[in-house]
């Protein structure tokens, strides 16, 4: 993804636009990343910064033409306080970066067993017995 398309991807509804979708991962894997960065006490300050910034920078794509986000490349890049240079950089590692992996996402819930239903009667039973009150049996 280019940063003119960035641009492009102004619309209606962050839902409805796959452009803002595409946005909102890249932004997504950026905080992940940023989150996941080991910091130690020699951990110099410019990679605290980078690292920061990235954050930044993901967070605001996350609410990319959303009603209170950035609308267009200006207001992102004011939003996130990143440079031109350092928003096509964190592009590049967004888009190359692979898919987080969700912890316990990838095991279907349990249906939980309702033994409530089956101890009710259904419709042909009450039938039967309303049938037989109103004769009398």
């Amino acid at each position: 993804m280019k940063i003119n398309e960035i641009t492009e991807a102004l619309g209606p509804g962050y839902s409805d636009n796959p452009q803002h979708k595409k946005l909102a991962d890249i932004g997504r894997k950026l905080m992940d990343m940023s989150a996941s960065m080991k910091i130690t006490k020699n951990t110099p300050d410019s990679e605290i910064d980078k690292s920061n910034k990235m954050a930044s920078f993901g967070d605001a794509l996350t609410r990319f033409g959303t009603s209170f986000g950035p609308r267009n490349m200006q207001e992102l890049l004011k939003t996130s306080r990143v440079s031109k240079e350092e928003a096509l950089e964190f592009m590049k590692i967004g888009q190359s970066a692979p898919a987080p992996k969700l912890k316990g996402h990838d095991v279907e819930p349990e249906e939980p067993e309702d033994d409530d239903m089956d101890a009710a009667p259904d419709d042909d039973e009450i039938a039967r017995q309303a049938d037989m009150m109103a004769k009398g049996k």
